[in-house]
């Protein structure tokens, strides 16, 4: 399975290059991965994020890592989504995939979708270095 990965680039005019890996990245991003799109905007970048992908890259002065964590227990809406930056994207996915496998048993075995979601984001938000909503591009700044 692979690891699919949104490499963004900012560019000098506020707008982003976006690229695609499917095995994931490490050492060279771009070399890793292939051309989405130039010069999207922030709003743009935000509608390619679904739950089909599992992490972002944000390329720039200061890289950095975010783990796409699909909140939906029902798995009914891939578009409910949240960014969770991380130094430790492979530990991150992991936690979280165990989480929501648990949160999606727990709403088969009766609890309420949106108990269920909300207990997901909680635990989200204890392990993340920080957490954003699917419609906040302000993690597409450059915070050095």
């Amino acid at each position: 399975m692979g690891q699919r990965t949104l490499v963004v680039v900012p560019r000098p005019d506020g707008k982003f290059d976006c690229r695609y890996a499917h095995w994931g990245v490490t050492a060279d991003p771009l070399a890793q991965s292939r051309p989405l799109g130039r010069a999207w905007s922030p709003a743009a970048v935000l509608g390619e994020l679904d739950a089909g992908y599992d992490r972002l890259l944000r390329c720039g002065a200061v890289p950095r890592w975010y783990c796409v964590c699909w909140l939906d227990p029902t798995l009914s809406d891939p578009g409910d989504v949240a960014l969770a930056r991380t130094d430790d994207p492979d530990g991150l996915r992991a936690r979280w995939t165990a989480a929501k496998s648990r949160a999606v048993d727990a709403v088969a075995d009766g609890l309420a979708p949106a108990a269920a979601r909300a207990g997901l984001l909680l635990g989200l938000a204890r392990q993340a270095d920080a957490l954003y909503r699917s419609d906040d591009a302000s993690f597409l700044r450059d915070d050095r």
